[in-house]
């Protein structure tokens, strides 16, 4: 019996222990707190924006390589291969760079709905009830909400008692 024992534990100094996570919920903004975010949530659209930018020029001169040499791009003995090897590297690098940003949307605790409209939406309360406060990019303060069951398309104003 001891070998089954040794054998169904072995390794497990080095596992991850099981842990559950009770999640609280989201964090609930007032219009203020979620204004006070707008200076980082437009610099981290700038970002995203550069990053794109780059991975669209890259992609274009990587789909270029691929159309002239098919498959044969991916030989250590293709002429072009080591630049479309870069150009992985770089699009790679460029990935990560922007799962960055995509944390650090995270941490601000903001809902993303569209990195291309530059829609945010952040969990806040209005006339007692749970909505999204509205806010896209370009927007100079939080000044729409929607109910949760509703998109884009039916942001209200938010009411001044509320703001």
């Amino acid at each position: 019996m001891a070998d089954g024992w040794h054998q169904r534990y072995a390794g497990i100094e080095r596992s991850e222990p099981k842990v559950r996570v009770v999640e609280m919920g989201p964090k609930i903004f007032t219009v203020r707190q979620a204004n006070d975010c707008i200076p980082k949530l437009e610099e981290n659209f700038k970002s995203l924006d550069d990053i794109r930018h780059r991975m669209k020029k890259l992609k274009g001169k990587m789909d270029v390589l691929e159309m002239l040499w098919g498959e044969e791009i991916h030989a250590d003995s293709n002429p072009d291969h080591r630049e479309f090897a870069h150009y992985i590297e770089d699009m790679d690098g460029l990935k990560v760079q922007y799962e960055g940003v995509g944390k650090k949307l995270a941490e601000l605790e903001v809902v993303l709905k569209s990195v291309e409209q530059g829609l945010i939406d952040f969990y806040g309360v209005v006339d007692s009830r749970l909505v999204f406060l509205c806010w896209k990019r370009g927007e100079a303060s939080i000044e729409h909400f929607h109910h949760l069951e509703e998109g884009f398309g039916g942001r209200q104003p938010i009411p001044s008692k509320s703001v």
